[in-house]
């Protein structure tokens, strides 16, 4: 689907001169974003509105899509975003994750797509993490997630249904290239061993918060085999309609990444925490997935990860 996504710039120039009837150039399909861009900002307000595009029929066509942050405008970043299918390379990471039960079965069924079955256990996972080294073309940011256990085909599988992030750049990229729920908002991520702490507020001033305590702590062997069996459940969203499946550099399960190569990912364990505070949302969502309240937390840890792994479409 994203080769569809990577040519729609090109397919737009293609357009213009009989939509618009007005000759850019012989070739036409050379036209960059900021060109495309430039011809359709009628009043130079550095955004395009449905009115402005309506011309170009492919452009107009995929408006809602290309259209990343949903605020009725595309703007350059988001032309320029789409054009791009080089995925992220991530060098060193930190955060927060923990798994949990809840018993919000109505919410939960509401949150999973149709395309996905119910599981037969009621799963949370949830992160707080801090991406502070990234490839020399890649902004660092922090990112927050909270991902369902589903089944498709018979096998268990996480979707994701809520990620705010605080990078534009992430943002996009990770609605273009993965389907995935990205927005924006604020995340304090804190190191203070043997105490983590993480923090965000999303775009409807909501809070979430997620804390673990690691001293003098060790993994129980049913935390550790939950961990480890949870750990390698594949990731899969919904991207244009079509189920897609994450894949990232990774290979086996945290536990035994931590095992095998010491000096470079860092696992420990402790008693987390967990609370979502909606008090003071901006815009009522009685379907938010802050709502799925934990009854137990399964397994936490705090990961430092500097293994290099990348992300992309399976």
């Amino acid at each position: 689907m994203m080769k569809r996504v990577n040519v729609i710039l090109a397919l737009v120039v293609a357009t213009l001169t009989c939509s618009l009837h007005v000759s850019f150039a012989q070739n036409q399909k050379q036209y960059s974003p900021e060109k495309v861009f430039q011809f359709l900002d009628e009043n130079n307000d550095q955004k395009l509105s449905k009115q402005e595009v309506k011309g170009a029929k492919r452009l107009a066509d995929n408006f809602k899509y290309l259209d990343a942050d949903n605020d009725g405008f595309l703007r350059l970043e988001e032309l320029k975003g789409s054009n791009s299918s080089a995925r992220y390379t991530y060098l060193e990471s930190a955060g927060i994750f923990m798994y949990y039960e809840t018993e919000e079965a109505e919410l939960y069924r509401k949150l999973l797509p149709d395309v996905f079955d119910m599981p037969d256990r009621l799963l949370v996972y949830t992160f707080i993490c801090d991406f502070y080294k990234m490839d020399s073309n890649t902004q660092p940011y922090k990112e927050t997630s909270i991902f369902l256990l589903g089944e498709y085909k018979g096998k268990e599988i996480w979707h994701c249904v809520y990620m705010p992030v605080t990078s534009r750049e992430s943002m996009l990229a990770g609605k273009y290239r993965l389907g995935l729920p990205k927005t924006m908002g604020n995340i304090d991520f804190l190191y203070a061993d043997p105490e983590y702490n993480g923090t965000l507020i999303d775009e409807n001033n909501c809070k979430v918060s997620l804390s673990i305590n690691t001293d003098n702590h060790s993994f129980s062997k049913d935390e550790e085999k939950l961990i480890k069996e949870l750990s390698v459940i594949p990731k899969m969203n919904i991207l244009k309609g079509e189920v897609i499946e994450m894949s990232g550099g990774r290979n086996g399960n945290v536990l035994d990444l931590a095992q095998k190569f010491p000096n470079r990912v860092v696992v420990k364990g402790g008693e987390g925490s967990i609370s979502f505070d909606t008090s003071s949302q901006k815009n009522s969502n009685n379907d938010s997935p802050l709502g799925l309240k934990p009854c137990k937390i399964l397994g936490s840890y705090y990961l430092s990860n500097k293994i290099p792994f990348r992300l992309g479409k399976k």
